[in-house]
């Protein structure tokens, strides 16, 4: 077996965005493998020069380029710099099988996902334009992460970096859509290096799909969390529901009926942002999951993976299901032998179940690609904390380091010692 040595992961600072680069020692030299390229939420400028930076450390050249869904905070870095990768030669492209084309499941699944985005978007701008408020914004920005918003020509920013995914690269290459449990195909040089791939998410399931969170899963920061809860749209059974006609004139002596509905409508759970933060969260769902293992290391790159996506992996199905309360034998082999994780969605809480933390090798290192105030309370102290304590303190953000004009994040920390950073910031590095 060969040894890790030479092997290296290289995170770059973009602001709310993943951008990671593997690169695999081989006969001819490094082989790298691109895994996302995308910011959106706190954009830091720096995309542009991280690319450039890339493609002159790679040649020009990428054995394999992984999209693990497609946010713009995971894809978008491939439209605004379209010009530098239509210069890139890429040996394969690997996809979830949410973006096959040929799947009416598929097609149907994003369609829906990216006209509700589109609908929501357009709700949410002209709140704003009435009265602007954070909350608001915020939920804009989601609703434009599965979107992108619109480019050039109208056309949306994501379909604009999709169109680079499927052919917009100096060699055309037809790209391959995986689900939980398929077989990757792996580029001669990485395959011919010793490098073994296996898929682990995401699953075929829609009730696994669409299973967003599990707060007895999660690191909340206190007993009853703070995740946003936007609740049922509906409160009552319809057999409740009304109209002022159903009512004589003394029921509004005090107010008015269309000041009543206003009063009601004010006091509900927010349907819209409802809706946006279970369209995102459905959309982090389809995250390819990937294991690497490489002279005896085992890399863990789990995109935005939400709990549904994670289900599947640890319990092998819906947990609390027959035959799915406790970890697999599978799982906990993985977890046990973990050498590198990708920290999913940027630390958020609902992208690292507890179970998964608890059951990861002690020692193991990670990386966790985020940005301060960019959503709330991402990324979540508790579950960083808990990190930190498996991976004896060597867990390095993206934001303890410095890109373009921003300096690093005054509460990330220093870059732990088992990491490199050069001194002009923009990315940090791990080597086996």
């Amino acid at each position: 077996m060969k040894a890790a040595g030479g092997m290296r992961v290289r995170m770059y600072r973009v602001g709310f965005g993943d951008f990671f680069l593997l690169s695999v020692p081989t006969r001819t030299g490094a082989g790298h493998i691109l895994i996302d390229c995308g910011v959106h939420a706190r954009d830091l400028g720096s995309i542009r020069d991280a690319v450039t930076q890339m493609a002159e450390d790679c040649n020009k050249h990428l054995s394999l380029v992984i999209m693990t869904h497609r946010h713009a905070d995971h894809i978008s870095g491939f439209a605004s710099c379209s010009d530098i990768f239509s210069q890139i030669a890429v040996d394969r492209v690997w996809m979830p099988w949410f973006e096959k084309p040929d799947d009416p499941k598929a097609a149907a699944f994003q369609a829906s996902l990216t006209a509700m985005a589109g609908h929501l978007g357009q709700q949410f701008r002209a709140r704003l334009a009435a009265s602007h408020d954070d909350a608001t914004e915020q939920m804009l920005q989601m609703a434009e992460n599965i979107t992108g918003g619109l480019g050039a020509a109208g056309i949306a920013a994501n379909q604009k970096a999709l169109n680079v995914l499927h052919g917009g690269f100096k060699t055309k290459v037809q790209p391959d859509y995986y689900k939980a449990g398929d077989t990757p195909k792996l580029p001669p040089d990485l395959e011919d290096a010793g490098l073994n791939a296996e898929i682990l998410g995401p699953p075929m399931d829609d009730a696994l799909i669409t299973q967003m969170t599990n707060k007895n899963q999660q690191y909340l920061a206190g007993a009853t969390g703070t995740e946003q809860d936007f609740g049922r749209s509906k409160p009552f059974a319809d057999a409740y529901r009304g109209s002022h006609e159903d009512y004589n004139d003394k029921a509004f002596e005090l107010y008015g009926p269309d000041q009543i509905i206003r009063m009601i409508r004010s006091a509900q759970p927010d349907v819209l942002a409802a809706q946006a933060v279970a369209a995102d969260k459905t959309l982090n769902n389809q995250s390819l999951v990937v294991l690497f293992s490489f002279g005896g290391k085992n890399l863990l790159f789990a995109g935005d993976a939400q709990w549904g996506n994670w289900e599947n992996f640890l319990y092998g199905g819906a947990y609390g299901t027959p035959g799915h309360t406790e970890l697999t034998e599978k799982a906990k082999g993985i977890l046990g032998k973990i050498d590198f994780y990708k920290v999913g969605h940027h630390g958020s809480a609902n992208a690292t179940p507890k179970d998964a933390v608890q059951a990861m090798r002690m020692g193991c290192v990670g990386m966790c690609s985020t940005q301060e105030h960019a959503y709330n309370e991402v990324p979540r102290a508790p579950l960083l904390d808990a990190l930190r304590k498996r991976m004896n303190d060597q867990l390095a953000r993206s934001d303890q380091v410095a890109a373009g004009t921003e300096e690093p994040a005054p509460d990330a920390g220093n870059v732990p010692t088992a990491f490199t950073a050069p001194k002009g910031g923009l990315f940090i590095d791990y080597s086996f």
